[in-house]
């Protein structure tokens, strides 16, 4: 039973991530965000879970992430 939904939206379209754990939450959104071509990111995306503060932590890694890649690819240029 999935108890975090985690919705990403792209280019292609919205992409719906769903887990049990936290845990696995945080490693499915982080290999697909890792997937997506630099030049898309930041991609939107929402987290939803009935504990506001897991939701709390994996929006801030997720777009900490996201931040992270996009400031290493504006360092390439």
């Amino acid at each position: 039973m999935a108890t975090i939904a985690i919705l990403i939206g792209t280019q292609a379209g919205a992409r719906l991530l769903a887990a049990a754990s936290e845990r696995e939450a945080a490693l499915s959104a982080e290999a697909f965000l890792l997937r997506l071509p630099i030049r898309t990111l930041p991609a939107p995306l929402w987290v939803q879970c009935a504990d506001p503060a897991v939701s709390g932590r994996l929006t801030g890694y997720l777009n900490a992430l996201q931040a992270e890649q996009v400031r290493e690819r504006d360092t390439r240029a």
